[in-house]
C-alpha cells in the first residue's frame, strides 16, 4: 500500500477523557477479542475476517512521543501481547514495520476482529469517526475491506 492510499494519520491529545475511555474499554474487554480469536486459531476453516489490536509505542529516550499502532498475528499467553507491527513508524524510531513485538495488557489501546465484515470493538476508531464529517468518514472507510458499523 503506498503512503498516498493509507489513512491519514490523527492526531489526539494525550488529556482526551473520551479517547481515554474508549481505550480503557478496549483494555477491559480485550477478554472478549481473545476468546474470540483464540478459538478462530483452532477453526479448520477461519470464520473471522481478520484481527488486530493497537498499542502505544515509544523510543526508550522519548516516552511522551509515542505512536499508537496496529499489530497482527496477535498472540496472548495471559500476560503477554505479541505480534507483528502492521503500522509504519512515522516517528519511533525503535520499532519497523513486519518487526515481532511484544507489551503488557496496560499499553494496549484497541482491538477489533472482522465477523461477517463487520469490525467488532474499534473502540477508538468508532470515537474518530464520530468526529469526523461524512466526506471524512467516507474516505476513512475507504482503505478498510469492511465496515464499522
Amino acid at each position: 500500500m503506498s503512503s498516498a492510499s493509507k489513512p491519514t494519520l490523527i492526531p489526539v491529545q494525550s488529556n482526551d477523557a473520551e479517547m481515554q475511555a474508549a481505550m480503557q474499554t478496549a483494555r477491559d474487554r480485550f477478554p472478549e477479542f481473545w476468546r474470540e480469536v483464540s478459538a478462530d486459531y483452532k477453526r479448520v476453516i477461519p470464520a473471522l475476517g481478520g484481527s488486530m489490536v493497537k498499542a502505544y509505542f515509544h523510543d526508550p529516550d522519548a516516552p511522551q512521543r509515542g505512536e499508537h499502532m496496529w499489530v497482527s498475528e496477535v498472540e496472548y499467553d495471559g500476560k503477554t501481547i505479541s505480534g507483528v507491527l502492521a503500522d509504519t513508524p512515522r516517528q519511533v524510531r525503535s520499532v519497523r514495520p513486519g518487526q515481532r513485538v511484544s507489551f503488557s495488557l496496560e499499553r494496549l489501546t484497541d482491538w477489533f476482529y472482522v465477523d461477517d465484515d463487520k469490525a467488532i470493538g474499534a473502540f477508538t476508531v468508532r470515537l474518530l469517526r464520530t468526529r469526523m464529517t461524512e466526506e471524512q468518514r467516507r474516505e476513512h472507510d475507504s482503505h478498510y475491506p469492511f465496515h464499522f458499523e
